[in-house]
């Protein structure tokens, strides 16, 4: 009987494993299936035989991680979710399953579910720096500040203890407004690497922030005894000097720390721009700032950036333009191709009718190539005030080129404007009439209404005889724009005589002698030469 048993027992042995090898050697030929898919990015077709491997073994870690990475290409992060959340629930001293569940919840902003995880992981894997790395920046998302400090406490144990480590506790108790542990943290620090000074200064700083400015001075007192040209410790100091309002000291300790070998000129800019902007806010007086910037400008400088804050603070207050153009001129010195220092020289040259000056501000930067078209055109005038006429269309042609590398709007339309107008008014007296007119239509669609070109264009048809209706209405409007304008009236009475409206044109010609006689304006030969043909004819009809 006991051996009947036993072979019964045998067979069904056999046919259980039979049955297990069967369906794991299936398992195995879909699985691979559906990696086979993956891998040929045919994602649905691999989301059907892994959910097939599913339902063959349920509690396969590594087809519900497959499932997650696959809803994920289809954008069903939820189910990619509910599919790792199970594989970690199967698996969980499984790390993997973990660190990609916490970027799923992070992707979601599920962020209380992440750090959950991530607090799970730190406790199973305790030996994994980057998990308490994780930690560290949720508890901060969560402005969980103790957290953050346990969190640096155990990356201390693990690494050993660091200046960076020590930093960030101590930037923490200052959030927490914890001065007692900011305070110990720092003074460890202090202990730890007393030839850096800079933790006897920040010691200093807590004292000041605490109100304790007796023992605030001491420290720093302390400080200056053993380098009294620290940079931590000039700001400090004046930064002292500046809450206890003694303003003789605060002056002295901030040029101290501005004309410091060791501070760089981007600080130094920084540090003037702070002040720039609450001298301005304040509307304080500028000598003392103009002062300091004149101390920390004996020094030679490489760079403009000083002297650019300089400047801007000094137009700023509306300083005068001698006093302001020697820096400018020490700025090209410096750089011969910094567009701001040369034009606002250019501006003042401008303001101030200065021809020579406009030339030497411009010829330089014209011979460069400079991308402001500014320069460009008012070389071009300057050219063509002394008769250099092709050297000023190449100037205005070159500056139109590059028009749209003028920011300013505003520019860029008196630009185009200007320098259609006058290549208009230069193409003509060259004879070249049709460049001319095509000048002034270009001039038009950017100013419908500048009345000189409207003017120019129209007596110049009139005297080809030349689309003498358009002229009329560029001339009438010429005249409406500015009514008390002789020249103006003078080229409308031309443009109707062309059109031998001879009475309408002796009307006209009448209110040109009578503006001109009140206006003791002196009658040039083309205004008398038309008074007489005019009147002629106006007589004979």
């Amino acid at each position: 009987m006991q051996a009947i048993i036993r072979i019964l027992s045998l067979l069904v042995f056999c046919c259980s494993f039979s049955v297990v090898s069967a369906q794991q050697t299936k398992f195995n030929y879909i699985f691979q299936e559906a990696m086979r898919q993956k891998l040929a990015n045919k994602y649905d077709a691999a989301i059907d035989l892994f959910d097939y491997c599913h339902q063959l073994d349920p509690e396969s870690g590594a087809v519900l991680y497959e499932l997650a990475e696959l809803y994920r290409y289809a954008k069903n992060d939820t189910l990619a979710i509910k599919a790792l959340e199970k594989a970690c629930r199967l698996y969980p001293n499984n790390y993997w399953y973990k660190n990609h569940l916490v970027t799923l919840y992070l992707d979601n902003r599920r962020n209380d579910e992440a750090l959950q995880c991530v607090e799970d992981m730190a406790r199973l894997f305790p030996e994994k720096g980057e998990v308490l790395g994780m930690l560290l920046e949720l508890y901060e998302k969560k402005n969980d500040y103790a957290n953050m400090v346990k969190v640096l406490d155990k990356i201390e144990v693990k690494e050993g203890k660091s200046e960076k480590l020590s930093m960030e506790k101590f930037r923490l108790f200052l959030q927490m407004n914890d001065e007692a542990r900011a305070f110990e943290e720092m003074r460890n620090l202090a202990d730890e690497y007393p030839n850096d000074l800079r933790y006897q200064v920040v010691i200093g700083d807590l004292y000041l922030d605490a109100g304790k400015k007796e023992e605030a001075l001491k420290q720093f007192q302390m400080v200056e005894a053993q380098d009294p040209e620290n940079v931590t410790l000039l700001l400090s100091m004046a930064n002292f000097y500046n809450q206890e309002g003694d303003t003789a000291h605060y002056q002295d300790y901030l040029t101290r720390l501005l004309t410091n070998k060791d501070v760089d000129d981007a600080t130094r800019v920084r540090m003037l721009g702070v002040l720039v902007r609450e001298n301005l806010t304040t509307n304080a007086d500028s000598t003392q700032l103009l002062s300091l910037f004149d101390k920390v400008l004996q020094q030679p400088q490489e760079q403009t950036d000083i002297l650019e804050l300089k400047v801007r603070y000094m137009v700023t207050k509306r300083m005068p333009a001698d006093e302001v153009k020697p820096y400018l001129k020490q700025m090209l010195d410096i750089d011969p191709e910094n567009d701001m220092a040369r034009q606002q020289l250019l501006k003042y040259a401008v303001e101030e009718n200065d021809h020579q000056s406009i030339v030497n501000i411009c010829k330089p930067a014209v011979e460069y190539n400079a991308d402001s078209p500014v320069f460009y055109f008012y070389m071009g005038v300057e050219y063509y005030l002394i008769d250099e006429k092709e050297k000023s269309m190449d100037a205005l042609r070159s500056g139109l080129n590059r028009v749209e590398n003028e920011m300013d709007e505003e520019n860029r339309f008196k630009i185009r404007t200007h320098s259609y107008a006058l290549l208009g008014d230069i193409y003509h007296q060259l004879g070249q009439d049709d460049k001319a007119f095509q000048a002034y239509d270009s001039c038009l669609i950017y100013n419908k209404n500048d009345a000189m070109v409207l003017n120019n264009y129209a007596y110049y048809l009139s005297l080809k005889k030349k689309d003498l209706q358009r002229a009329e209405e560029m001339s009438r409007l010429s005249n409406e724009l500015e009514p008390d304008n002789s020249t103006y009236l003078d080229t409308y009475a031309w443009v109707l005589f062309q059109q031998k409206r001879y009475d309408e044109a002796k009307q006209y010609m009448d209110k040109v002698v009578e503006l001109m006689e009140r206006d003791g304006e002196e009658m040039s030969d083309d205004v008398l030469l038309h008074i007489k043909q005019i009147n002629k004819k106006a007589k004979k009809k």
